[in-house]
């Protein structure tokens, strides 16, 4: 069995990418990448990486030729209208390539979302459907990463983690554990028409984020509300449903998951 991925000079498909090196030879990977030149390590490793470009559709099919699955990872354009022709160019190459499993990395309950990238995805996993190709949907949460955008370096020189007003939680999740997840999905049977909703299995406050800066940099810091306070992340966060939560990711890669704690850590080390 052979599998295709798209996406893998990307953080998300790269991690997928070595994790699947674990779990299967070179020979049985295809990495179809819009730039060959970026590729080169994955070649010099065996890997059989092909020219695709999610924006010349002719280009796919033959990169796809001869994978018994595909890994179709989300476009990464800021425009949905462009995400959404290059997923379709996507579908329709992965049929005219044989290709019997597409696994997609979507978004986590989106049908609570009502942001344009809810909509995007929603479409995208119903062109899937549409194309008779068994698939496999993996509604991935907000990275871990968003902690860096909610002022922590700011919180630890001052003492004070900083929100509006508003009970703040968070269903983020790392990317480590979510390519584990795609890499599992990927080598095992069984996952065809199935959708997973990959976030922890709790949510995470900001009280708990500032303990955590408190205990990865040794200084106190707390959690204050400011009515004045500003930030790009807060106004986006409603339109999302950053409380649901699931056991998919847990069961899927059967370890503990990375916290938020493990994020700060990282951040500050």
């Amino acid at each position: 069995m052979k599998i295709a991925l798209t996406g893998s000079t990307g953080k998300l498909g790269g991690l997928i990418l070595k994790h699947l090196l674990l779990r299967r030879q070179a020979q049985q990977l295809i990495a179809s990448v819009r730039q060959p030149s970026a590729a080169e390590e994955w070649r010099a490793s065996g890997l059989d990486v092909r020219y695709g470009d999610y924006d010349v559709p002719a280009s796919l099919e033959s990169s796809f030729r001869g994978a018994d699955k595909l890994l179709m990872v989300s476009s990464p354009s800021t425009d949905e209208t462009v995400r959404l022709r290059q997923h379709l160019s996507v579908i329709g190459a992965a049929r005219q390539a044989g290709i019997r499993h597409i696994v997609y990395t979507s978004i986590c309950a989106l049908e609570r979302g009502r942001l344009p990238v809810h909509k995007l995805h929603g479409e995208t996993e119903e062109a899937i459907r549409g194309s008779g190709i068994p698939y496999t949907f993996l509604r991935n949460a907000y990275y871990m990463d968003i902690v860096r955008f909610l002022g922590i370096r700011e919180a630890a020189a001052s003492g004070v983690l900083v929100s509006p007003p508003g009970d703040w939680s968070f269903n983020t999740a790392s990317r480590h554990d979510l390519a584990l997840a795609a890499a599992t999905v990927l080598t095992e049977e069984g996952h065809e028409y199935q959708t997973y909703e990959l976030t922890p299995r709790r949510t995470w406050s900001l009280d708990e984020l500032a303990r955590a800066i408190t205990e990865a940099t040794g200084r106190t810091v707390v959690h204050r509300r400011d009515p004045d306070y500003q930030n790009d992340i807060y106004r986006m966060l409603p339109y999302s449903d950053m409380k649901f939560v699931s056991d998919d990711l847990f069961k899927l890669i059967g370890q503990p998951l990375h916290s938020v704690a493990d994020k700060v850590r990282e951040i500050f080390r």
